[in-house]
């Protein structure tokens, strides 16, 4: 395992702006999911699905970068 191009990736710039702001988002999502849907059974099933359908997006999107040039 490439433990350099992993340490490269993870300290870029991009990757952890992205980051913070994904839970920042992810944050403020869950608080309306919770004042919003307080009680219904899907509340935490939505908050999951989204979370899924993030991570996997973002894999993607990071896959897809060059950091060859930054």
């Amino acid at each position: 395992m490439d433990t350099e191009q992993l340490y490269v990736t993870f300290t870029n710039q991009k990757v952890v702006t992205s980051m913070l702001l994904l839970g920042i988002i992810l944050g403020i999502v869950l608080s309306l999911l919770v004042r919003y849907l307080a009680g219904r059974w899907y509340m935490p099933a939505a908050f999951v699905a989204l979370c899924t359908v993030t991570a996997v997006v973002y894999m993607y999107w990071l896959d897809r970068q060059d950091w060859r040039e930054a």
